[in-house]
């Protein structure tokens, strides 16, 4: 035969405190380290994968506005990505006062056929993650961001294109406020001429 709580208890004095009501389905008792109980819900904290709408390249690029707060990564996605002639792209990121287009750190390594080339380096004008783009097509690949502390972000890349040319990236850049925007856009001349970017943030 089960026994009520306070048949339990009588004639004998409980180090507990026990609350009343028998709680809401799927809570638990939570002490306080003094004695006293006290119903509890659990509590969870998912981190949600949101996928913006796809972005076909215009000739300056593509840029996506209107981030919700608290994005703590972001993954852009490049597919049969094209340029005109002969210029560099970038990935540029910025907060309510807009893109910011000074101030990163940011280096490039190609690999192409049997030779590394190398560019980049401090205050410049974007992440640097198409370099020697000169007659190549066709660049798939991913940039993610990560905020390893306030409004500062670390940018990494991978990148190939249709003659199996490699390219990684690694930067750093600085905010006065929380991101909102990011953007891929042209280093300084020529403009796209296909392909497609996408972002999936994480908050």
């Amino acid at each position: 035969m089960s026994q009520t709580k306070a048949e339990l208890l009588a004639g004998r004095e409980s180090p507990l405190t026990f609350p009343s009501g028998n709680g809401s389905a799927g809570q638990y008792l939570q002490g306080d380290g003094a004695g006293a109980l006290s119903w509890q819900t659990i509590t969870t904290t998912d981190t949600q994968i949101t996928r913006d709408t796809p972005a076909t390249l215009t000739a300056s690029g593509a840029i996506f506005t209107d981030l919700p707060p608290g994005i703590r990564r972001i993954n852009m996605t490049l597919w049969n990505v094209s340029m005109d002639n002969t210029s560099d792209f970038a990935v540029r990121i910025g907060d309510s006062g807009g893109i910011e287009s000074s101030g990163y750190t940011t280096w490039n390594k190609r690999f192409g056929g049997s030779s590394f080339t190398t560019a980049g380096g401090t205050g410049q004008s974007g992440f640097l993650v198409g370099s020697n783009c000169a007659g190549l097509s066709a660049f798939f690949g991913h940039v993610v961001l990560t905020n390893p502390q306030d409004n500062d972000w670390v940018c990494t890349s991978w990148i190939s294109d249709a003659s199996d040319n490699f390219r990684w990236q690694i930067g750093k850049k600085g905010l006065s406020g929380e991101l909102d925007r990011i953007q891929i856009d042209v280093w300084s001349t020529d403009n796209f001429d296909g392909g497609n970017v996408n972002i999936f943030y994480e908050v």
